[in-house]
């Protein structure tokens, strides 16, 4: 399995956050299919069960629903922090 790292970041969630998690996205081949690989990776480098393998196509259709729901969080936040504010 060969796979190109395209974003790393420390993962923030319970278990994982202080340094002991890396959230990873990568491009991967994996059964001579190209995947799109979403993992947590414990001390930066040794794969977990944690995480999601999708193909492109789902990714492709995921995407927009990825930034629906983004953008749908950040409405909510900012709506809790102004009730917050009066």
């Amino acid at each position: 399995m060969t796979e190109e790292v395209v974003w790393t970041s420390s993962s923030l969630e319970a278990k994982w956050k202080d340094g002991r998690g890396d959230v990873r996205l990568a491009s991967v081949d994996f059964y001579g299919k190209k995947w799109i690989d979403l993992r947590i990776l414990r001390d930066g480098k040794q794969h977990t069960r944690h995480g999601v393998r999708l193909s492109i196509e789902q990714a492709t259709e995921m995407l927009p629903r990825l930034v629906e729901a983004l953008e749908q969080a950040k409405a909510d936040a900012e709506k809790e922090e102004r009730k917050d504010d009066s």
